[in-house]
């Protein structure tokens, strides 16, 4: 453009420094353009260009007496033309325009045309002809600066993208942990599933999930995520640490944990801990755990984070809370009452799995099979309910002696089973030996004033594959070895002929 034009652009005092425009385009926005640049001192419009004749501003233009054409080659035929202003809307009249030589013509479209139409509405609405030229001014100073300035909305569109994909995907995150806290029925599914949701939708670097447990007021982890799991104590007691704070007293936050903070001793390292924060997950009035997040940097959880977390918290407290209930549910299908081991049904199911685990993987497997001595007499003597006592007490001795691999159920009435997995017949005798030399010293019902009672064991043990190729073989050769137990004077470990 030269300096003529930039001065009829900056609204120079000079008013004989005119601006020739071309209009482009016959439809209604354009017809307003003329009817509005027609009432602009300092411009003159050249021409109006359209494919159709009948169009709006076409017949417009024929009524002002503006020269009118449908032949895009006549533009270049016009003297003294400073701008083509496209208000076509139409791609291939833009594309011809640019293709057209018209020298150093400027030619607007797109936003650089809509910028323009703005400014003259603003100008007939406020009826001021300097304040036009000076808007134009600017107009023209932003469309001859649009390289610069797209290439900072390029940068400002791309930071908006990603906080806009951040946004959706921790939405979409956020869906789909919902509907999954209704899919999942186990436990570890559920508790699993509320780490990844704390770090998922809050960011969280750490996090994990305690689980209280009424019969000793502790809270034990059930899942974690950030660090590996022996970072994490596996049991904390309600009164210490900030699990234990949030369990008592709700949600509880450091921002900043100051060197030796108690509140930190959930970790067995707590100098890799900078903040924390921790908040109940309950049952109606119960706290059934306590889901705790942290970092190794100084985080303040916002309130919109706060609002988030407790989103998470009563949601996965419903899924957990059903979880439980399950768990519950599936633990008494498979265990006596009376006991709390297995029952006779889920021990066949067990020594199936785990034999044919031995035979696949080549390794050895031990059973045992014991029975109370004189149980019956016992009863006949105590009762049942005394008698119910020394079945409980026979579990408990056999849980002390067992690893978390092995197996034990009661088989019937006062006989009860152990399975060994990965165990010879050797480390199985020895199994045997210290159940039975326990319940032998075991003093059993010494209430006030009565002389110490206490019951002995007689135990089968068999192996596979010396003694059996089959649960039902092993359970006979077992079985067959403790009656030669109770026919040698009983209290004693036979081993399967």
């Amino acid at each position: 453009m030269d300096e003529r034009v930039g001065a009829a652009l900056t609204g120079s005092p000079d008013r004989s420094s005119r601006i020739s425009i071309v209009i482009a385009g016959g439809g209604l926005r354009a017809t307003s353009v003329l009817r509005l640049l027609s009432d602009i001192d300092n411009l003159d419009v050249a021409a109006v260009y359209d494919t159709s004749r009948s169009a709006p501003a076409m017949r417009l233009a024929e009524d002002l007496g503006v020269f009118a054409t449908t032949e895009i080659a006549e533009l270049s035929q016009l003297v003294s033309l400073d701008l083509v202003l496209d208000l076509s809307e139409d791609p291939a009249i833009g594309t011809a325009l640019m293709e057209q030589r018209l020298g150093d013509v400027v030619v607007i479209s797109a936003a650089g045309a809509e910028l323009v139409w703005d400014l003259l509405i603003a100008k007939k609405r406020s009826e001021e002809q300097e304040k036009i030229f000076v808007e134009l001014q600017v107009a023209y100073d932003k469309i001859r600066s649009h390289e610069r300035r797209l290439q900072s909305s390029k940068e400002a569109l791309e930071k908006a993208n990603e906080e806009l994909e951040g946004r959706l995907a921790e939405i979409f995150f956020t869906h789909e942990f919902f509907k999954a806290l209704t899919t999942f029925s186990s436990v570890e599914d559920v508790t699993s599933l509320i780490v990844d949701g704390a770090n998922g939708i809050l960011g969280a670097e750490i996090s994990a999930v305690y689980l209280f447990e009424q019969q000793d007021w502790t809270l034990r982890l059930r899942a974690s995520q950030g660090r590996t799991e022996e970072m994490f104590r596996a049991t904390i007691p309600v009164s210490e640490t900030i699990v234990g704070a949030a369990f008592r007293d709700g949600f509880v936050q450091q921002s900043d944990v100051p060197p030796g903070s108690e509140l930190v001793e959930w970790t067995i390292r707590p100098e890799e801990v900078r903040s924390q924060a921790a908040l109940p997950l309950r049952s109606g009035e119960s706290v059934i755990g306590v889901l705790l997040i942290a970092s190794a940097t100084f985080r303040e959880l916002t309130s919109a984070e706060r609002d988030r977390l407790q989103v998470i918290a009563n949601q996965a407290s419903l899924a957990l809370q059903n979880a439980l209930l399950h768990e519950e549910l599936e633990r008494l299908s498979v265990t006596d009452r009376l006991t709390d081991l297995y029952n006779h049904g889920y021990l066949h199911q067990r020594l199936d799995e785990e034999l044919e685990r031995a035979a696949r993987f080549g390794h050895k497997l031990s059973l045992i099979m014991l029975d109370i001595d004189d149980f019956k007499q016992f009863n006949d003597r105590y009762g049942h309910p005394r008698g119910d006592t020394v079945l409980r007490a026979v579990s408990s001795i056999i849980r002390q002696n067992l690893r978390e691999i092995d197996v034990a159920a009661r088989y019937g009435g006062e006989e009860f089973v152990v399975v060994l997995p990965e165990t010879d017949l050797a480390g199985a005798v020895s199994v045997a030996e210290r159940i039975r030399a326990s319940m032998a010293e075991y003093p059993h019902l010494a209430e006030t004033g009565e002389e110490p009672i206490t019951q002995t064991l007689s135990l089968g043990v068999a192996s596979y594959p010396q003694h059996a190729s089959t649960t039902a073989r092993l359970i006979e050769a077992a079985d067959s070895a403790m009656y030669d137990s109770k026919r040698r004077g009983k209290n004693q470990v036979c081993v399967a002929r």
